[in-house]
C-alpha cells in the first residue's frame, strides 16, 4: 500500500456518509490514511481509513478497509462504495 495523497484523501472523504450509512453508525473522524489502487473501467481504490465513532467513550481509532470505485469521466457516474469493512488496527490493506 502507499501513503495517501490530498487528492484520494477527498476522494475517501467524500464517501463518509456513504460509508457511515453502510455501518450505520456515525464517525467523528474518517481520515484516509493508506490506498492501493486498480485499473478497470475507471480505477478502484482500496483505502485504510481511521474511524472513531462519535459514541464511543474511548479515544482509539478504528479501521475501516473500502473499496471504491472511480467511473472514467466521460460516464458522468459518480464515485461509489463496492464494498467496506471493519478491521483491526494492526490488519495491512487487503484488496477486498
Amino acid at each position: 500500500s502507499k501513503p495517501i495523497t490530498d487528492e484520494l484523501h477527498e476522494l475517501a472523504l467524500s464517501m463518509k456518509a456513504n460509508a457511515e450509512s453502510e455501518l450505520k453508525e456515525e464517525f467523528s473522524k474518517f481520515e484516509a490514511t493508506h490506498y492501493r489502487s486498480q485499473v478497470v473501467a475507471g480505477m478502484i481504490y482500496h483505502f485504510r481509513v481511521l474511524i472513531h465513532n462519535k459514541e464511543d467513550d474511548d479515544d482509539d481509532d478504528d479501521v475501516v478497509h473500502m473499496k471504491v470505485l472511480k467511473p472514467l469521466p466521460h460516464t458522468g457516474e459518480s464515485p461509489n462504495i463496492m464494498k467496506i469493512q471493519k478491521m483491526k488496527a494492526k490488519d495491512p490493506l487487503e484488496l477486498l
